[in-house]
């Protein structure tokens, strides 16, 4: 009697996860490369090779920041790619929402679009929003298509879904999403009174997908107003520091494990950016294509930030939390200890990353030479 294996359907993580990776792919090497750039640019100012304020540093900073600015742009036509959309109508309602005349006035604007409220919102350096918008594209897609009279489809259907993509994306599931993100950040800014050492490891260990919702947008006038009126922030700094050094551990491992050499340099320069705070080429093209990565980031990044939120460790500057950022933690005092626990918080966030990592990736976890072309773009 032949026997019949039954195919394990993957589970809603594994698919969610799936489906960023084929999102993120493509746009790995303009994050890695504006990841690298944004590194140089620290290293650059804390060195005293370029002064802030000054035409190099401008032109340097926003070269780079460009594509962490429009990254809803870039995302949008890759999730069309994954969604079945149009990737250039996608694109261009990104462009839409992300238009500095519209981003503007919609932190600004008061009243309500033929009575459906325009709400306080932001899609800049967006992730999740813009790619829920293009899932709802490629529906909107096909019942305009099917409504349509093929002879005028080719005229009226792009008015139409475009138009359409965009007021819904506006006025409903955008909001929605930036919602979510908000009430997140909101939260942990309200159990930072109550509970300081439990955020700081929960934005250790969870920050990353705070930062993939754009919830980080509403710690910063928390963190900057603790700033203007102790000289101290407990939120941002210590937060956030704990994570991008478990992203580091962990590109590290891999860097080492890893019997590809594309993938061995992709990982080496992810290592170094999450190293200095720029932690997108980490996160997007090794921690969410790796599960294990993931995990180990995860749990690193959350005893890191339970460490951190125990002794207290603050924050007397905004800035990208790593190791270029190391004297925002000196204290005005002349003390050295807030110092020390962040070295110390950096070493039990980089050391359990790299640990669980080196110990977890098996020559069978290796991804696939064509998905490791399509990130390296090699």
């Amino acid at each position: 009697m032949a026997s019949h294996t039954i195919e394990e359907k993957p589970s809603m993580i594994d698919r969610l996860l799936n489906g960023l990776k084929e999102i993120f792919a493509p746009n790995l090497v303009a994050l890695t490369g504006a990841g690298i750039l944004k590194g140089i640019i620290i290293l650059l100012l804390t060195f005293g090779i370029i002064q802030p304020e000054t035409a190099e540093q401008f032109i340097l900073y926003h070269i780079a920041d460009a594509v962490f600015y429009f990254l809803p742009v870039l995302l949008a036509y890759s999730s069309a790619n994954v969604f079945g959309a149009n990737p250039v109508l996608a694109a261009s309602t990104a462009l839409f929402l992300v238009h500095p005349s519209f981003t503007e006035a919609a932190t600004t604007m008061s009243g309500d679009f033929f009575g459906i409220p325009v709400t306080d919102h932001t899609y800049v350096s967006s992730v999740i929003p813009i790619i829920l918008i293009v899932w709802a594209q490629s529906y909107i897609e096909k019942i305009v298509n099917g409504i349509l009279p093929k002879i005028v489809r080719g005229v009226f259907g792009p008015v139409f879904i475009l138009a359409l993509t965009g007021i819904v994306g506006a006025l409903l599931i955008g909001p929605i999403g930036s919602f979510l993100g908000n009430m997140l950040g909101v939260a942990i800014g309200y159990l930072s009174h109550y509970a300081g050492w439990l955020v700081n490891a929960i934005l250790g260990g969870f920050g990353m997908f705070l930062i993939m919702a754009g919830g980080h947008y509403a710690l910063i006038p928390i963190a900057t107003q603790n700033l203007a009126q102790t000289g101290a922030e407990t939120l941002m700094m210590p937060g956030l520091l704990p994570g991008n050094m478990a992203m580091a551990g962990m590109a590290l491992a891999i860097a080492l494990r890893t019997m590809y050499k594309e993938y061995k340099s992709y990982s080496i320069s992810a290592f170094v950016t999450a190293l200095l705070g720029v932690s997108q080429p980490a996160l997007y093209g090794i921690a969410v294509p790796i599960k294990k990565g993931m995990i180990a980031v995860i749990v690193a990044g959350f005893l890191g930030g339970l460490y951190g939120g125990i002794v207290g460790l603050e924050g007397y500057a905004l800035s990208d939390p790593g190791l270029a950022a190391l004297p925002a933690y000196i204290s005005p005092d002349g003390t050295w200890s807030n110092f020390v626990h962040a070295l110390i918080t950096i070493a039990i966030s980089f050391g359990v990353a790299f640990v669980m990592t080196w110990i977890s990736f098996k020559p069978q976890d290796e991804l696939p030479e064509s998905e490791i072309h399509e990130i390296t773009a090699e």
